[in-house]
This record gives C-alpha cells, sequence and structure tokens, in this order.
C-alpha cells in the first residue's frame, strides 16, 4: 500500500469518524438462542487460543448484537454470498463476514446443533492447513476464512443463520459478522503479531483470559507479563515501564516508526485513524531513545533484531528460534 493510498484511506476514516454519535437501525433479531450464542463465543476464542505460533495481541471476542441483526437478515436472503443489509449507519465502517453452507441428505443433522456451531467455525479453522504465516501466503485454494477468524483486532462478532428446509436445497446456512474487519493492513499483514500471550494487546495492558487480551476493571484478572529489556513491573495495572527506547507492555520492541513514508507524511490528529503499529514513536506509543544519555540506556543503548530482547544480567541478546549472532541478525540454517 502506497503512501498516497494510505493518506486517502485516512481521509476517508477522517470522514466517517465526523459522523455524529451512531445511532443503531436494528433488523430482525438473531435466531441464535443465548446458550448457542455462548457455545458460538467459546468455539471463536477457543480457535484464536490456538494458533501457531501464538499471538501477543489476539483480542477475546465478544457478541455484538446489531452484527447478528445484520448477519441474520443476510442469511434470511438464502442467497450464498458476501454482502450486509441496508443501514442507515453501520456499526463498524468495514465489517468482515464468513460464510458457511451445510448439506446433508440427513435432515435431522442440517438442523442439529452441530451444523449452526461446531461444523461452520471447524471449516474456517481447516484453512489454517494453507496458511504460511511467516510469508503471509495462502498456499491452497483459499484462506480469508481462517484469517478473519484469528484476526487479533477483531473484537466483536454477530452470526445467524437459517435452518436445512427453509432455503431450496436443503442447506443450513450460516453468517458470522466481525468487527473491527480483518484481512486489512500491510504486506506482509499476517492476522496477528506473533509473540508472548497478552504481551502485546492494544489496550497497552497486559490482562489475560489464557492466552486472549481482555479489559480489567478490578485488576484480579491473570497478568502473565514479563518485562524485557530493563522494563520495570507495575501489578496494579499490569504494564511494564519501559527504558527510552524500547515498546510495548512488555518492552520487547524497539521504539520506532514501522511505516516511515505514512508517519513521515501525516498529521498526529491521525493516529487514531491508523493501524496501531505504524507509527508507534511518532504517535507517542513509546518513547525514542534518540535524546538520551548512553548511561540513562538499557545495556548502554544496544538493541536486539528480529524479536531477540537483552538478558540485563549481562546485556546479552537472548534470539528467537532460528538467528543467532550478537545482535539475533543472523539467520540460523539448520544442519542437513
Amino acid at each position: 500500500m502506497n503512501g498516497a493510498r494510505v493518506l486517502s484511506r485516512l481521509q476517508a476514516l477522517l470522514h466517517f469518524h465526523l459522523f455524529l454519535l451512531w445511532i443503531p437501525t436494528h433488523g430482525r433479531k438473531s435466531d441464535y438462542t443465548q446458550e448457542e450464542i455462548q457455545i458460538l463465543l467459546n468455539v471463536h476464542n477457543y480457535y484464536r487460543r490456538k494458533v501457531d505460533p501464538p499471538a501477543a495481541n489476539m483480542q477475546k471476542l465478544e457478541w455484538h448484537s446489531e452484527l447478528a441483526s445484520m448477519a441474520q437478515d443476510w442469511a434470511d436472503k438464502c442467497t450464498f454470498e458476501h454482502g450486509q443489509p441496508k443501514r442507515d449507519r453501520q456499526p463498524f465502517e468495514d465489517i468482515g463476514q464468513n460464510l458457511n453452507k451445510f448439506t446433508s441428505s440427513n435432515l435431522k443433522r442440517l438442523d442439529s446443533l452441530e451444523a449452526r456451531t461446531h461444523i461452520p467455525l471447524r471449516t474456517w479453522w481447516d484453512e489454517v492447513t494453507w496458511y504460511d504465516f511467516a510469508s503471509d501466503r495462502c498456499l491452497g485454494p483459499m484462506c480469508g476464512h481462517y484469517t478473519q477468524l484469528v484476526w487479533a483486532r477483531t473484537k466483536y462478532v454477530g452470526c445467524g443463520y437459517l435452518n436445512g428446509t427453509q432455503c431450496p436445497g436443503k442447506f443450513t446456512y450460516v453468517v458470522c459478522n466481525y468487527g473491527p474487519t480483518g484481512n486489512i493492513g500491510l504486506n506482509p499483514k499476517q492476522p496477528y503479531i506473533r509473540g508472548d500471550p497478552c504481551s502485546k494487546c492494544d489496550s497497552g495492558h497486559g490482562w489475560c483470559d489464557d492466552k486472549l487480551c481482555i479489559t480489567c476493571t478490578d485488576q484480579t484478572c491473570a497478568c502473565p507479563l514479563k518485562c524485557k529489556n530493563c522494563g520495570i513491573f507495575n501489578a496494579k495495572n499490569c504494564t511494564c515501564t519501559c527504558t527510552e527506547g524500547w515498546d510495548y507492555a512488555d518492552c520487547s520492541e524497539p521504539c520506532e516508526n514501522s511505516n516511515k513514508t505514512v508517519c513521515t507524511r501525516m498529521h498526529q490528529a491521525s493516529c487514531s485513524l491508523i493501524q496501531p503499529e505504524w507509527c508507534r514513536a511518532k504517535c507517542g506509543h513509546c518513547t525514542s531513545s534518540r535524546n538520551t544519555t548512553k548511561a540513562m540506556k538499557c545495556c548502554g543503548g544496544k538493541q536486539c533484531r528480529n524479536k531477540g530482547y537483552l538478558n540485563t544480567g549481562n546485556c546479552e541478546c537472548m534470539c528467537p528460534g532460528g538467528f543467532h549472532d550478537k545482535s539475533c541478525g543472523i539467520v540460523q540454517h539448520m544442519k542437513q
């Protein structure tokens, strides 16, 4: 995505955010019962916890009634294609969507709980077989359902369905809408950031529910955060106070702007409209070490590459698998 296209998208996003407070325009309520909704959430979050390599910023999904209403209205059309029903305003500017059509000669199975909960999600998850995380490439016929299912920054889901006797051809049709949408960003645009679970949650905190980022209001949630690169742990808000030059809740990444083209041209007022990892330094998510004396920097300012981190006892880099040398900058080839 070049700079001009990114700036054009920022302008469009800014225009969208100038709307008045969104007022939902409800259609038909989702046909899923409360028990089935909880099953859908549990299965979604089960697969999100299961990703390999592990995710550092995977958000725990919550149910969104308007997304579910829109999904139900779309399912009612019995048209197996992507789209959304007309609304005066949508809850999100862009909405992700997964579809599944399950056919069976067994009518009881068509109208079963499994057909409208477990089967569609398992079908979407199974695309992981074709997805290569390192290169962000799909090596098979389809991967988009999988990447939306495990898109870390998607926070809400809402689904609707029609059972096997309501559509011509006798099939169970499931529609799930997601907000914010997945499958957007830079190339590569992996669905999540690789790393220790809950170490790079968008909230800036490390509160965690079994590998998924959550909001915690009473400090009773699990906080598995481990501070790196001389960071100081703050148990009260589950964060690390990073030394200058380091970033994220666990201080594991250098403080920098990953998309220099966008960051050079954009104004700070647009920070809330872009991908959070693009302009970390410019948007004030972390403090650069440029104006800091060497004595104040962790290990004199030494930094490790490729997600390595400093052993503050001897100031040597602890390299992840596949890399070695003093700064984790050399790819370690496997011996034949």
